[in-house]
Parts: C-alpha cells; structure tokens; sequence
C-alpha cells in the first residue's frame, strides 16, 4: 500500500503519509486500514496528514477522505495537521476539511516537525 500509516501509541497520534498519486486500489485499502488504526485508539487522538508529496488530489479522493474525516471526528479525532508544500495544495486540504465539516481544530504547516509540536502541544495555541 503506498500510503504510509503510523501510530504514535504514547502522543495518540495518527501519522499518515500520502504518495505522490493515489489509484482507487490503493484508496480502499488505506481507508479499511485507518478505520483499523482509528478503532484501535478507543478514544481520543489526533491526526498528522503528510500531503507534501501529492499534487493534486482526484475529486473521488476529496469526497472519500472528507467522508474518513467526518467518521475519524465522531471517533476520537481531536486535532487534526496536514502538510503541505504550497497554496494549491493548502486549498485543497482546506477545501476537503470543509467538505467534512470538521468542528474539531484544523491547521496546515510546511514542516512535519511543526505539525507535530502544534498536536503534542494543544495549550500552546
């Protein structure tokens, strides 16, 4: 699967790395795969996306995760940080959490480092 998915047990944190392009094979098993990792929290966590490495994400791609982000919230899912390398990528995380109506905190960043410090670090806002 060339998602990349992992768990940080002991920050409760979901990393997920996204590859440069995505093929509805790939899709569907990413998403049985993170409902597993979801479930398995039994409770509260955050999310980390890396998108640095995807251009342009299909119109079937933005309405499956919109619909992941909306299931991932009524789940546990606190905090959610992507990473993005420029604007339209930006737009379009912004444009997908939108699409999920996300109540929870949202925040894109350039760096993986930064993204994890803002989830580690909720009161620091």
């Amino acid at each position: 699967m060339p998602f990349q998915i992992n768990v940080h047990a002991q920050d409760r944190i979901l990393e997920v790395v996204y590859p440069p392009q995505v093929t509805s094979e790939d899709l569907a098993e990413y998403l049985a795969e993170v409902k597993k990792a979801i479930v398995g929290f039994g409770g509260e966590w955050s999310a980390l996306v890396d998108q640095s490495q995807l251009r342009v994400m299909p119109p079937d791609v933005v309405g499956a995760m919109a619909t992941l982000n909306a299931y991932a919230q009524l789940h546990g899912m606190q905090r959610s940080a992507r990473v993005v390398t420029d604007a339209p990528s930006g737009l379009q995380a912004w444009r997908m959490t939108k699409r999920a109506m996300l109540t929870i905190p949202t925040r894109t960043f350039e760096t993986r480092t930064d993204a994890l410090e803002w989830l580690r670090n909720p009161d620091a806002d």
